[in-house]
Order: structure tokens, then C-alpha cells, then sequence
């Protein structure tokens, strides 16, 4: 459990100190996180404070759609607001830097591997998923589809939210770029890589590269 715990932790970080360099980059922000940026641009509120809303909407939405609370979908609630804070923390000691657009583009790609990372522990580990996930294997579960599916869909969806937001209140397009696109096709297939060559041995631990 010591040792879930502190891989578990990492994770969580690595994710979030991912999403926040993914905005410094400029190049789009990864899909899960679209929504979230954008509703912290438009409606001048701190990441950490969107992306709590956001989870805790997506925890609502499993009790919805499951018919129940669970445990699982309770423990979700102190995580939404624990990464949240993590993420402000975050967003407060990376500063914003300009680089030339080749170096970001390159450096984006390399977050994206730190991305991968920070989900493959937080989900190896086996311990409470992040709403975001929560979320998608709910849906599948519920309606009977393959995860993988869901997971798609819903990345996409949130790219069309965030465009849907950001028209209504008639503001540029946050964090839709080039990187939203690439980090829907790779994170996955990095994640795939991890699972190959750095094995993480627990026995309830799940096939996690299904989660992105």
C-alpha cells in the first residue's frame, strides 16, 4: 500500500504539472483538459478552481447515470478538489516563458510522455481513477461499450465543448491547437509502451492502456 501510495502521488503530479506546461507551450492543451482551460480563461477563475468544478460535475454525472453512489465515485470527490490545488500550485511556479515554435512543438511531444506516465501510475496503482476517467469507464460499463470507444468519444466531445464555450462567449478558441490532436492519438500508444517495458506488479492492477 506504501508503495501505491507514493507511486499513486507521483502520478497525480506528473499529470498536473503536464497540464500546465502543456498551456505554457501554446500548441493546444491536451483533450482531457480543454474544457477546464477554457472555462478558467473565459470566466477569469484559476485552473485548479475550473477543473474542481468540472470533476465534480463528472462525479454527478456517474451517480446519474449509474443510479448510485458508491464509494468509488465518493472518494472521487476529495481527489477533484486535491488536484485541483495541485494544479494551481503548479500554475503558480511554472512561469510563462516564449521559445520558438519548433522547440515547443518538440518539448509538447515530450510532456506528452510525462502525461502518459502520471496516468499509467495513477491507474496501475489501482486506487481512486480521476473523474475524468471515472467517467468514461461509468459510461461504458452502463451502456455496454467497449471503454476504448468511450474514451474517444468523450475526448472528442470535450474539444467540442470547449469550441461551443468559447463561441458563446465570443472568445478565441482556448487551448484547441495542434497538440489537442496529438495527444489524442499518442498518449495511448505511450502509455502501451510503459506497460510493455516497465511493468508495474500488483495483483488487482488493471490493462490500462484501454484508459486513453
Amino acid at each position: 500500500m506504501v508503495k501505491r501510495t507514493v507511486l499513486y502521488i507521483l502520478g497525480l503530479n506528473l499529470i498536473a504539472v503536464a497540464v500546465v506546461l502543456n498551456i505554457r507551450y501554446a500548441v493546444g492543451v491536451a483533450a482531457f483538459s480543454s474544457v477546464m482551460y477554457a472555462i478558467s480563461e473565459i470566466y477569469s477563475m484559476s485552473l485548479g478552481t475550473a477543473s474542481i468544478i468540472c470533476y465534480l460535475l463528472f462525479v454527478l454525472v456517474q451517480c446519474i447515470l449509474s443510479k448510485k453512489v458508491t464509494l468509488a465515485y465518493a472518494l472521487e470527490i476529495p481527489l477533484s478538489f486535491a488536484f485541483g490545488i495541485l494544479t494551481d500550485v503548479y500554475d503558480f511556479l511554472i512561469p510563462e516563458f516564449s521559445l520558438p515554435i519548433v522547440l515547443r512543438c518538440l518539448l509538447f511531444c515530450l510532456t506528452m510522455a510525462v502525461t502518459a506516465m502520471g496516468v499509467y501510475l495513477c491507474v496501475k496503482t489501482d486506487l481512486v481513477l480521476t473523474p475524468t476517467d471515472g467517467i468514461v469507464k461509468t459510461i461504458s460499463e452502463v451502456f455496454h461499450i467497449v471503454f476504448s470507444k468511450v474514451k474517444n468519444v468523450f475526448d472528442i466531445s470535450l474539444v467540442v465543448i470547449t469550441a461551443v464555450l468559447c463561441l458563446a462567449n465570443h472568445t478565441q478558441f482556448y487551448g484547441i491547437g495542434a497538440g489537442t490532436v496529438l495527444s489524442a492519438i499518442f498518449i495511448g500508444r505511450i502509455i502501451r509502451i510503459y506497460e510493455q517495458h516497465l511493468p508495474i506488479s500488483f495483483s488487482s492492477g488493471s490493462h490500462i492502456a484501454q484508459t486513453r
